[in-house]
């Protein structure tokens, strides 16, 4: 059987409440959770100096072990999806998105969390249509990895994560795509590389795939076994939502905790954290949030606990 543990990204906060002690509040007391994957527009490596990140991070540390919440890893937020960073197609500019994944993974240790994940590149439209570029892209980002890994493992980490995409810009968008690239990383990194499976993240429908490939439970089930970390939000087949786990929206949506929970445990999963990664609108005022969120956490907990 699976040992599954509910966590939450603290994304749902960005913005709202940039304060730690008021997002682990809420987190702690409101959602009665413990485990915390830690959004870096929080607390952006580059943006904000390594004297004050540094800083800052030793702060929020104390504060998480303080409230008794575990800080579980450090996950790229949506300042970086926003641009190709170690992809990006002048050397001059991909330096600093290399830079930024450095800088990531120190800070990270500051942070005292167990490892680093998200998605660090996005392969530019012309590197899409040249299949000599395209392979440069991914030979790129391989050998970006494997570095990341050593310099990871050097700063005590345990944990390094590449999460699946959408489309074949943000690759891996594919589930034979997914083992390829992991299977080169690996054969060299100095810890292992595992994949974060998101479950909207199977809305690949513009672009070529396999029918398993639009299947969130198929992915559940190819890679279970090798992730640690799935993250959860109500979704629909065509688009990524990260919507909140509430009747309206699970009456529309495709995601059902029972089948997900049996899925992972059929797949042979050992130990799975189960991240909720849920968007708001600004346009929500602060109570709608946190009602929202207490009731996805209680949707899950009635499966879980």
């Amino acid at each position: 059987m699976t040992k599954f543990k509910l966590g939450v990204d603290n994304c749902f906060g960005v913005k709202r409440w940039p304060e730690p002690e008021a997002w682990l509040e809420i987190i702690k007391e409101k959602l009665k959770l413990d485990i915390v994957e830690f959004d870096s527009d929080f607390l952006d490596p580059l943006f904000i100096s390594e004297k004050v990140s540094y800083k800052v991070a030793d702060e929020i540390k104390k504060a998480a072990k303080s409230s008794g919440v575990l800080l579980h890893n450090y996950f790229t937020g949506e300042m970086t999806h926003c641009v190709n960073l170690i992809s990006h197609p002048d050397r001059r500019i991909r330096k600093y998105g290399i830079k930024w994944v450095k800088k990531a993974i120190k800070l990270a240790s500051k942070l005292g969390v167990k490892g680093i994940g998200g998605h660090f590149d996005t392969i530019p439209s012309s590197g899409l249509k040249d299949e000599k570029k395209f392979k440069y892209y991914k030979d790129l980002i391989v050998d970006s990895f494997i570095h990341f890994s050593e310099l990871a493992y050097n700063e005590g980490h345990k944990l390094l994560m590449l999460e699946q995409m959408y489309s074949p810009s943000e690759i891996p968008y594919t589930i034979k795509q997914t083992y390829e690239l992991l299977d080169k990383i690996n054969e060299k990194s100095k810890i292992l590389v595992s994949p974060v499976i998101d479950v909207g993240h199977t809305c690949c429908q513009n672009f070529p795939h396999s029918p398993e490939d639009r299947d969130p439970y198929c992915w559940l089930r190819e890679f279970g076994s090798v992730a640690e970390v799935v993250h959860l939000h109500q979704t629909t087949s065509t688009e990524s939502c990260h919507w909140h786990f509430s009747d309206n929206y699970n009456s529309e949506g495709i995601i059902e905790a029972e089948k997900v929970l049996d899925t992972l445990n059929k797949s042979g999963a050992k130990e799975i954290y189960l991240i909720l990664e849920i968007f708001f609108p600004l346009n929500m005022n602060d109570s709608q949030v946190i009602s929202e969120m207490i009731e996805t956490v209680n949707y899950w907990k009635g499966y879980i606990l």
